[in-house]
This record gives C-alpha cells, structure tokens and sequence, in this order.
C-alpha cells in the first residue's frame, strides 16, 4: 500500500440525507455541491434520494495522478443512477469496483453501475472484486417462521455481461498502482462481536445453515501520507473493532486516521454499543464517518465519547482528506 497525498470521497448512496447539519471545513454538503456546480434554485428535482445502503467513490491523488475506486453502489439501479447524475459523478474515471460483502443493499446497483462506467470509459471493462461466498442465497429467520429470503448479488456472468472483469478470491489484493488495499477475510478477535446474529445460507442441497459470521465480507484502506490509514467498512458484521484491527495488524508503522461506512449497531447488535464504543478509544481515529447501518442510538452514543472527531455520512456529501 503506498502512501497518496490526498483522498476525496464522495457518498453516492447512503440512508439519510443531511444538508443543514453543521461541518467541518474538509466536507461539503450535498446542497453546497449542487449550488456550487449551477443548481440555480432548492428542488427536490435537483437532489439525491436517500436508500437503504451505500456506495462510496473514492479517488486517492498522488504525484498529480487520480485513481479511483468504487465501494459498493447501493441497493437499487434507480437510486445510483440519480444520484451520479445529480452529483455529476466522473463515472468514467473508475478502474475498479469492490464489493464489501455479499448483501443486496450494497450489490443491487452493480449491473448498471458497470453500463454507466463502461458507457463514459470508451467501454473498457472494469475490474470487480468479489469473495467466493457472496453469491449464496442468504436469509434471516421471519418472525412468523420460515425464511425472509435476502435478493442474491449478480452473479459473474451477470457482471462480466456488464463490463465487468471479475477477480473471485479470498486473498487480499493490492489495486490501483498500490493506491488501495482490499483486504482478504477478516479475523474475529473480539469476544462481543459476533457477526449478523439469525442470518442462514443456502447450501446446494437446498438445507439451511447457520452464517451470521459472514466471512466474505472484506474492508478497504489507504494510506494518506502525513495522516494514516483511512478504511472503508460497508456494514462491520465482522464487527468494527475486528476491521480495525485487522487493519493496524496488516499495516502496523501506519497508524489508522480515520473509518469509514456503516457500523450495524442498530437493532439486534445495539447491546454492544457500549462495548464498541469503548473499544474504538484505542485507535485514536481524528474521523469517524459513520452511516448506512449504524443507527441513532450509536450514533449518540459516539458523538458523546469522540466529539468532532464524528462526522456522521449522508448521500451527497464529499469528504477532502
């Protein structure tokens, strides 16, 4: 992983929208952005649409050359092709789309976000970094029994129908020229994070089988020179304690800075707020982007033990790092 000079992201997908909330210098609202770019009048018309999930577009700068990564692309085509268009997102820059794990809120989108990028890059195909276990069907338990089936993600022929060149792997992969570090399965160190609890896979013969682990879920972190490592977590069922560290113990002389994406500290998983909360004291992280499933109440609970160090996601916004 070298080291880049500076990193934007911007949020094309996220689960809410926030333009009126104070900032620090270093982000942009999703209004600031539009007014700045020719949005001559506030409409609906104009702005994003907030979805369940989320996609981040990160471009790592170094030496006057940009490379740019996409991190998943949100639940839904409809959603990610409004909000690129409304955000005038540089689809055509893209090089290579990873997706964190293999969940539909962060994999639906992917079919047309390849047509989108291949369409504005003279059709090139793009790499796509995926898990061998993602393609399962997967399911929680229904209340009223059963199975709540869960929407499968495109499969390889399906993305590579697309435009996409489809690395399947369980290895970590270094992508861009060095810029980006997909990371390879996730150690579970921790004794409270114990992954997606009541989520079952689909085996071949048809059984169900207990996967609240989700071992095919992955991070992605870059090295900011001057600052740390940034990591991208799309949902942290591996637990965000567990992504972190994993992240110092594979780059341990680059201290991490900042933490992207969402914490899945909402609904079964709110019991380990505090423990989490706790726990992330020792990276010492200057930014805590937190958003997509993190939910309110660990929200609060990270406002009131790290400050301004929390700057909570929204669709629209752009972080300058």
């Amino acid at each position: 992983m070298k080291p880049v000079d500076r990193l934007e992201v911007s949020i094309l997908v996220d689960n809410v929208t926030d333009s009126l909330s104070s900032n620090p210098a270093f982000v942009e609202t999703e209004f600031s952005f539009l007014r700045r770019h020719g949005m001559k009048w506030l409409s609906g018309k104009c702005l994003c649409c907030a979805a369940h999930g989320l996609s981040c577009l990160i471009t790592a700068h170094r030496n006057g050359e940009a490379r740019t990564l996409l991190f998943d692309t949100g639940p839904d085509d409809w959603v990610f092709e409004r909000n690129a268009t409304r955000l005038g997102a540089p689809l055509g820059s893209i090089e290579a789309l990873v997706l964190s794990h293999g969940h539909w809120d962060h994999a639906g989108a992917m079919p047309r976000a390849l047509q989108m990028i291949t369409q504005q890059n003279g059709g090139r195909n793009v790499p796509v970094f995926m898990h061998p276990d993602m393609f399962a069907l997967r399911a929680t338990l229904a209340k009223e029994g059963g199975m709540a089936l869960m929407e499968k993600v495109p499969s390889v022929d399906v993305l590579a129908g697309n435009g996409g060149d489809v690395v399947v792997t369980r290895d970590e992969q270094s992508a861009l020229g060095g810029a980006f570090h997909i990371s390879g399965e996730i150690p579970r160190v921790t004794s409270f994070e114990r992954g997606m609890p009541g989520q079952h896979r689909q085996m071949p013969d048809g059984s169900w089988v207990l996967d609240e682990l989700l071992p095919d879920e992955r991070f992605v972190s870059i090295h900011v020179a001057g600052k740390g490592q940034v990591v991208f977590t799309a949902c942290s069922h591996a637990g965000l304690i567990n992504v972190l560290l994993a992240a110092r113990q594979r780059f341990p002389d680059v201290p991490l800075y900042g933490v992207f994406g969402g914490f899945h500290l909402s609904g079964q998983t709110e019991a380990i707020i505090p423990e989490t909360v706790a726990a992330l004291a020792q990276f010492d992280l200057k930014l805590i982007a937190a958003g997509h499933c993190t939910g309110w109440r660990a929200l609060n609970a990270l406002a009131s033990a790290y400050g301004d160090a929390l700057v909570p996601s929204a669709v629209g916004k752009r972080y300058a790092i």
